[in-house]
């Protein structure tokens, strides 16, 4: 009776295992892969957007800086998807061009509650204290950060972005002239604090510099890991969709 009961525990056994062999077989037939899938989506977005298969992950023990106070990039992003773009707020067109771009992006965007728009300011010695200010020119929900120097390369060389002080023409022409002292004060287009017009601003030509830079979107997923890089030209009615996609697919 006791062998009895044994074979009918070891049948009972095999019928569950084979069962589960069955469904987990059906399942990797049937279902994608990760891989697979991640291919598909790197097709449905492509040219709007590149995917990288293999993410670049970031130190996250950077320091960066707000107006007032010192963090982490994780701090800012909170678990959220995010999107990195580098300039400066004396720029006198690409970024503010981009920084427009990017809120009608978020705007015609599904899930913009997942994803964080941050500016790191490559000129932190004259933005520094109007970071904030100057993002929210464009969106009240977009982050301004800085870093020192040191701290500055390393993020930005681990991301692949250039940036360079350039001297402007005016500036130039003053240095090498005869008939104007260098501590004489100069006139500069600057963009005006409450719209996107311009007003003259009078600044000293020590101040009067350009930066030649990197003008990239960079996209990172939760884990603060490099995913993507939203490519030229960038047109707010297809980034939009590819990242919904992206972060639908994803998250």
């Amino acid at each position: 009776m006791a062998a009895s009961n044994n074979t009918k525990v070891r049948n009972t056994s095999i019928t569950l295992t084979l069962g589960l062999g069955f469904i987990v077989i059906v399942y990797f037939l049937l279902m994608p892969t990760s891989a697979a899938k991640f291919n598909e989506l790197k097709k449905q977005v492509v040219p709007t957007v590149s995917l990288y298969s293999n993410p670049k992950a970031l130190d996250v023990n950077l320091e960066l800086l707000n107006d007032s106070k010192s963090l982490k990039l994780s701090d800012v992003v909170d678990n959220k998807w995010s999107i990195l773009y580098f300039g400066y707020t004396s720029c006198p067109d690409v970024c503010p061009i981009d920084l427009a771009v990017l809120n009608q992006t978020i705007r015609n965007m599904d899930l913009a509650d997942k994803l964080q728009v941050i500016f790191i300011s490559v000129d932190p010695a004259r933005d520094i204290g109007k970071l904030q200010n100057f993002v929210e020119r464009f969106n009240a929900d977009f982050i301004g950060l800085s870093a020192k120097d040191s701290e500055l390369r390393k993020l930005t060389k681990a991301l692949g972005i250039y940036h360079e002080v350039a001297q402007t023409k005016q500036r130039a022409a003053q240095d090498h002239s005869t008939h104007k002292p260098k501590e004489e004060k100069m006139k500069m287009t600057m963009p005006s604090e409450k719209s996107h017009n311009h007003s003259m601003e009078v600044v000293k030509p020590a101040d009067n510099y350009l930066i030649d830079h990197t003008a990239s979107y960079l996209l990172l997923n939760p884990d603060l890991e490099l995913i993507g890089l939203l490519t030229n030209p960038h047109n707010a009615s297809k980034m939009a969709p590819a990242l919904d996609l992206i972060i639908e697919t994803l998250d």
